[in-house]
């Protein structure tokens, strides 16, 4: 056997080595993994606490929806209608604001005025 053939198993068989040993600390890392997979879960006293809160939440929300069906069913839905039909219809009335039109040769004659003046429109609008 030759110096080289030597140094290439040498290299291959550090290279298995390694890769077994690799796998075998993965393999152990997935089942210790396994073994702790139920001491994992939330503290006993925080889950406490967060059950409390859910809790409070729970009634607080059971409450409120409680408050609001109260006030759905003390409104009488016959009462509006003939509220509306009482009351003539609401007319709209046209805005009184003018609108200024700009012709495109004044615009075009002095374009620092125009940029000024297009700010006061804007501003007014």
């Amino acid at each position: 056997m030759s110096f080289e053939e030597m140094v290439v198993a040498l290299v291959g068989s550090i290279g298995a080595f390694a890769l077994v040993g690799y796998l075998a600390a993965k393999t152990f890392n997935l089942v210790k993994t396994w073994i702790n997979r139920n001491k994992g879960g939330v503290p006993e006293e925080e889950f406490n606490r967060l059950a409390r809160a859910f809790m409070d939440y729970k009634k607080n929300s059971q409450r409120r929806l409680e408050h609001l069906e109260a006030i759905i069913a003390d409104e009488e839905p016959n009462s509006q209608t003939q509220e509306q039909e009482q009351k003539p219809p609401k007319q709209i009335d046209a805005p009184n604001k003018e609108i200024e039109i700009e012709d495109s040769e004044s615009a075009s004659q002095g374009s620092l005025s125009s940029d000024h003046n297009n700010l006061r429109n804007m501003l007014r609008e």
